[in-house]
C-alpha cells in the first residue's frame, strides 16, 4: 500500500534547513499504536482500511486542526506515530514556546485525535485512545539535526505516555472514591410484552453518578476492569439495584447483571443473602440473575454446579448478549437458563438482514426447546418489533418500548 504520509527522515533535508533557520521546532505526535490489535485480529487488509481513513481524517482537519503549513510526517514507514513539526507562530519573529504546545496538544486531544479514534469503526466499536505528546527540537550547530528531531520525537512520545499514566491514576482515583461512597446511579428499563405491551420486568442498569467522569456505563465499567476492581464495582451496582427496586412495581421481575464472581459472594449467599433480601424487600423469585454469554461460556462448569443454590432459592437465570458472537448455544442450552435475552446487533435491522433473521430464529427454536422466553434487546423501530413478533418473539427491550429510568441521583457525602 503506497501511503500519501512520508515518515520524517525523507524530510530531513527540508526539516534541518527550517531547524537551522528558526532556532528550534515545536513537535506533536498522535500515538495510534492502539490501532494495531486491528491487523493481528482481521488481517492486513483490515488495517490498511483503517490507514485509508486515517490518512483521509488527516488531510480534512489540514487548516482546522493543525494548520495548513505545518509539516506532517510518520515516524517510519507505516509508523503508528504522526509526527506534525510546527508551522513558527503568526508572527515570524517569535518562537514557539512550551506553553503554545500544551495549547495545540488539548485542542488536539478534544478534536483530531477524537476523530482519528472513531477510524477503527467497525473492527474496535469503541474509539481507542489516542494519545498526544509534545516536545521541542533546538538547534544545536554541533549535532547532526536527525538526532535533535529524533530526540524531540521521543520526548514527545515520552510527554504522551506520562500524560496518559497521569489521566489513568485520575480516573482510579475517581473510581475508588465512587465505589466507596457509592456514587452509582441505577436506571431501570422495562421488558415489555410485543404484543399488548405489559411489563415483565426491569433491567438494572448502573452508571456513575454526575460529575464523576464515569456517568456512562462503558467509561464506568471500563474503568473497573483496567484497574482490576470490577468485582467490588459488581457488588455495589447488584446491592444498588436490589435496594432502589421499591421505585419498580412489586410485581416485576428485577434482572440484575453480575459477574461469575457472585456465585462466590459470601454476602449473596446463606443467611447473609436472606437478610439482605429481607432488607431490600425483595422476594427471591422476583431476581433474574444476568449473565453474558461469553462469560457462560467461559464458566460453563462453575455456573452448572453453582446456579442451582440460586434456582433452589426461587431466583431465575437469565443469558444476555445471546448471539453477540460466541458459539456456545450448546453449552448455553445444557444449562436451561429461564431467559434468553437476544444481543443488540442481531436484532438491528432484523426486518431487512437474512442473516440476522436466521440467527434470531436459531435462538428461539433454542429457547422453546429448553423451555425458555426469549427477550430481543435493543428494539428501536417498530419494524424490528413487528419482525420479531412474527417470528414468534414475546418480549423485548429497548427504546421503542420504554427508555432507561434513572430516578434520583445519589446524595453527596462528606
Amino acid at each position: 500500500m503506497s501511503e500519501p504520509i512520508p515518515a520524517y527522515h525523507e524530510r530531513i533535508p527540508e526539516l534541518a534547513a527550517e531547524l537551522a533557520e528558526r532556532g528550534c521546532l515545536g513537535v506533536v505526535v498522535l500515538d495510534t499504536s492502539a490501532l494495531t490489535s486491528i491487523e493481528e485480529a482481521y488481517g492486513s487488509d483490515a488495517c490498511d482500511e483503517v490507514r485509508r481513513r486515517t490518512f483521509k481524517i488527516l488531510a480534512e482537519q489540514r487548516g482546522k486542526d493543525y494548520r495548513s503549513e505545518d509539516i506532517l510526517c510518520l515516524d517510519k514507514p507505516r509508523g503508528h506515530n504522526f509526527i506534525i513539526f510546527l508551522e513558527r507562530k503568526r508572527r515570524r519573529n517569535h518562537p514557539p514556546s512550551m506553553a503554545d504546545l500544551k495549547a495545540v496538544r488539548t485542542r488536539m486531544i478534544s478534536s483530531l485525535a477524537a476523530n482519528l479514534g472513531r477510524a477503527a469503526f467497525p473492527y474496535i466499536k469503541t474509539p481507542p485512545l489516542v494519545e498526544v505528546g509534545y516536545g521541542m527540537a533546538v538547534y544545536n550547530p554541533l549535532l547532526h539535526a536527525e538526532r535533535i528531531l529524533r530526540r524531540a520525537v521521543l520526548e514527545a512520545l515520552e510527554t504522551a505516555a506520562h500524560s496518559r499514566r497521569g489521566e489513568e491514576l485520575v480516573v482510579r482515583e475517581k473510581l475508588q472514591d465512587l465505589i466507596l461512597r457509592e456514587r452509582v446511579v441505577t436506571a431501570y428499563q422495562a421488558i415489555m410484552e410485543l404484543k399488548d405491551r405489559t411489563v415483565l420486568g426491569f433491567e438494572a442498569l448502573s452508571r456513575g453518578a454526575r460529575g464523576t467522569g464515569l456517568e456512562s456505563a462503558y467509561a464506568l465499567f471500563g474503568a473497573a476492569e483496567e484497574h482490576g476492581l470490577l468485582v467490588e464495582l459488581d457488588r455495589l451496582c447488584r446491592r444498588r439495584a436490589l435496594l432502589s427496586s421499591g421505585r419498580i412495581p412489586s410485581n416485576a421481575k428485577i434482572f440484575v447483571n453480575t459477574l461469575p464472581a457472585t456465585i462466590r459472594d459470601p454476602q449473596f449467599r446463606g443467611k447473609a443473602l436472606i437478610d439482605f433480601l429481607d432488607r431490600a424487600q425483595v422476594s427471591p423469585d422476583r431476581i433474574v440473575i444476568e449473565i453474558t454469554e461469553r462469560l457462560v461460556i467461559d464458566n460453563y462448569n462453575l455456573f452448572r454446579e453453582a446456579m442451582a443454590y440460586f434456582t433452589d432459592l426461587g431466583m431465575s437465570f437469565a443469558v444476555d448478549d445471546v448471539g453477540a458472537g460466541y458459539s456456545g448455544l450448546e453449552s448455553i442450552a445444557r444449562l436451561k437458563p429461564h431467559y434468553l435475552k437476544i444481543d443488540i446487533s442481531l436484532v438491528r435491522d432484523v426486518h431487512v438482514s437474512l442473516v440476522n433473521r436466521e440467527m434470531v430464529k436459531a435462538i428461539i427454536a433454542m429457547g422453546h426447546g429448553i423451555g425458555a422466553a426469549v427477550i430481543a434487546e435493543g428494539i428501536h423501530t417498530e419494524d424490528e418489533a413487528l419482525a420479531l413478533q412474527t417470528m414468534g418473539i414475546d418480549w423485548g427491550q429497548g427504546y421503542l418500548l420504554a427508555r432507561p429510568d434513572p430516578g434520583p441521583e445519589p446524595a453527596q457525602t462528606a
